[in-house]
This record gives structure tokens, C-alpha cells and sequence, in this order.
């Protein structure tokens, strides 16, 4: 007896629990508008950047792509989020050789604190990049509004 008023209760549950795990999935992986563009980045966990070094990222939060340049060489990426918090995944980077032992530094470590990047802040033309707890930003970004001219090899060909 009891078991036959169960069915219908295991079932309920069942599909409750299937939307529950449903809600929400259709935001992760899908970036807020306000990370996608062009972005120069100006500080490395607090340390500016030298005047020769150049270091840039293009972020499609449709898709959730990252390319840019780390002051050395190409890289790819991709980042994802959930809620509030962010994800980024391996990198990829195109081999190449650095113009500079500052540059290098500076690519080491954009590649060191890029995966530890948990949160954003942005502040009209600026973006913080954050770790997951509390501290400084990892790294602090400006929008490139001339990315198209300075940076043609990580935008896409015009349609």
C-alpha cells in the first residue's frame, strides 16, 4: 500500500529535482555583456605595465572566447560563468619569442593570475578582474577603443 502511494511522490520529486537542476543552466557559460570588448590591460596584481609592453584581450561574452596578446606571444581562452562568479579555462598560446626579459615577466605573470580570475568589477571604460576571495584586483583593464586599428590580428574580419 505504501508503496504504490509513493510512486507518484518519488515521481514529483524526480521532477522537481530535474528543474532545479535545470534552472540556471541556461545563464552558465553565458558572460554579462558588460566583460565583451577589447581591453588593454594596464596592471598585473597591482604592478603597471612597462612602456614598451603591450598586453591586450578581446572577450566575447556571446561566446564566451578569449584571444589577446600577453606581451610575447598570441593566446586563446575561454570564460565562463555562473551567478556571480567567473571561469577561465586552459590557455593557449601560439609559440613565439619575447622582445624583451621585461615582456617575458610580464607574460609569465598575466599567465600566472589569468586562472585564479573568480570575479569582475566594472567602472565605466574600466574592468577589475578579481580573485575569488576578497584582495586585489588580479587585473586591472581599460577599454581599447582603437583595438580594431592597433590590435587587427585578434579581431575578426569585417562580414
Amino acid at each position: 500500500m505504501r508503496r504504490a502511494n509513493s510512486l507518484p511522490r518519488l515521481a514529483l520529486l524526480s521532477l522537481a529535482a530535474l528543474g532545479l537542476s535545470n534552472c540556471g543552466s541556461s545563464a552558465q557559460g553565458e558572460l554579462p555583456d558588460e566583460l565583451g570588448g577589447s581591453w588593454v590591460i594596464q596592471q598585473i596584481a597591482g604592478a603597471s605595465l612597462g612602456e614598451d609592453v603591450e598586453v591586450y584581450m578581446e572577450i566575447d561574452a556571446s561566446t564566451g572566447a578569449i584571444t589577446g596578446f600577453t606581451g610575447c606571444n598570441q593566446f586563446s581562452s575561454s570564460m565562463t560563468a555562473f551567478s556571480d562568479a567567473l571561469a577561465v579555462g586552459s590557455i593557449q598560446e601560439n609559440p613565439g619569442e619575447c622582445a624583451s626579459p621585461e615582456a617575458a615577466t610580464h607574460e609569465a605573470r598575466f599567465l600566472g593570475v589569468l586562472p585564479s580570475v573568480h570575479r569582475f568589477r566594472r567602472r565605466g571604460k574600466a574592468l577589475e578582474l578579481l580573485p575569488q576571495e576578497q584582495g586585489e584586483a588580479l587585473l586591472n583593464l581599460r577599454v581599447d577603443d582603437f583595438a580594431t586599428v592597433t590590435h587587427p590580428a585578434t579581431t575578426a574580419p569585417p562580414p
